[in-house]
């Protein structure tokens, strides 16, 4: 019967695991990024053009990049918690379908970013993406290259992240499987915690680039082993905050994000504190807004296009330089550009999910043993 799963699957269980207000948080999540890549993090930029609070802008523009650890915080707390319910509810966890569900995901818009980077460095010299990083991102490597060698130079940069979170989706999921007991996954979060921190100190011994240590795998575990821990939490205690919880939660978080913008560099008390700190923001910033009741639509709706609003922002930037001519040079210059940036990229996303994302996400319902966010 056609659009009836294939007799070879698992049959799809009843009910959905949706949380909007996590969609929220993830247009959040893009934002930050968004602000970072749009934003300059040099106090002097500010100063000299007499905007008040310059360090406080600065800093704010740096802690956009942490953006990325609460995507990765998201990640390892929804797939923690799908693999748990399915496996609660069929008592395994079925690999091929979860790798299946993920491909159809990740794949579409990954690999569609990764012929616009080819495609560009042919048509620009200036976008540059050479065959090592072709190969390296086709392999779902590309944030180790990027941890060596450095970014490649591409409008397409931003995705060393989704390589990192595939390699995630690897390897938790057999975890997960093999393990008998839920509370047995606790170890896993001091391990990946304490291996970050040795990561770090190992790395720093021979790289003084924040871009070694920003992208490299084991390096960035804090906001995984968070997220991983959340899931396990909140399954044993209920957690319900109230407003003014929510509210200091909220401020702290993204305060610890402000400070940690501000000391960001490359230090062995960074590399100690810093991205332990970036991580905490995040799970400061994710107990503020989990479990809340009101989800704002059209917030919502940004959370979902969230992966193509990540995909296409540089790009998006890209083609209104191109039909300027120039960055721009005043404040005001400036503003338009970021709105119509956004605007421009928001249409981008809007219509990859549309028309390009949405029938793999159909498909990818034919493999849902927990059902969640619809299409």
């Amino acid at each position: 019967m056609p659009g009836s799963p294939s007799p070879s699957l698992p049959r799809v269980t009843a009910g959905r695991f949706y949380r909007p207000e996590l969609d929220c948080l993830r247009f959040f999540a893009f934002l930050g990024v968004f602000i970072h890549h749009t934003c300059s993090s040099d106090a002097q930029y500010y100063a000299a053009r007499h905007i008040p609070f310059a360090s406080l802008i600065a800093s704010a523009a740096r802690a956009g990049s942490f953006g990325v650890d609460l995507f990765f915080l998201l990640s390892a707390f929804l797939i923690t918690e799908l693999l748990l319910r399915e496996k609660e509810q069929r008592g395994e966890v079925v690999l091929r379908s979860f790798y299946v569900r993920r491909i159809l995901r990740i794949w579409p818009l990954y690999f569609l970013g990764i012929l616009i980077a080819v495609v560009l460095s042919h048509l620009d010299p200036t976008q540059l993406f050479s065959l090592k990083y072709v190969i390296a991102f086709l392999l779902l490597s590309g944030n180790w290259l990027v941890s060596i060698s450095g970014f490649p130079g591409n409008v397409m940069n931003a995705l060393w992240s989704v390589s990192f979170e595939e390699q995630f989706y690897l390897l938790w999921p057999a975890i997960v499987r093999e393990v008998r007991r839920v509370e047995s996954l606790w170890l896993a979060c001091p391990i990946l915690l304490v291996t970050a921190e040795i990561s770090r100190l190992i790395v720093m011994k021979y790289s003084p680039l924040n871009t070694t240590l920003f992208t490299n795998t084991l390096t960035r575990l804090d906001p995984i082993a968070l997220g991983i821990a959340t899931t396990l939490a909140i399954r044993r205690f209920p957690m319900q905050l109230g407003t003014a919880a929510r509210a200091i939660s909220l401020i702290l978080g993204i305060a610890v994000w402000l400070v940690a913008g501000h000391f960001f560099g490359v230090s062995y008390a960074f590399a100690l504190i810093g991205y332990p700190a970036m991580a905490l923001g995040s799970w400061l910033i994710f107990l503020a807004v989990y479990g809340v009741n009101f989800a704002p639509r059209i917030l919502a709706y940004l959370g979902k296009i969230s992966y193509g609003l990540y995909v296409f922002h540089n790009l998006a930037f890209y083609f209104l330089s191109k039909l300027l001519g120039h960055y721009p040079h005043t404040m005001r210059e400036f503003a338009v550009f970021c709105s119509l940036g956004l605007a421009l990229t928001i249409a981008m996303a809007a219509f990859s999910y549309r028309f390009f994302e949405s029938p793999f996400l159909r498909l990818k319902e034919r493999f849902a043993l927990v059902k969640s966010r619809e299409v």
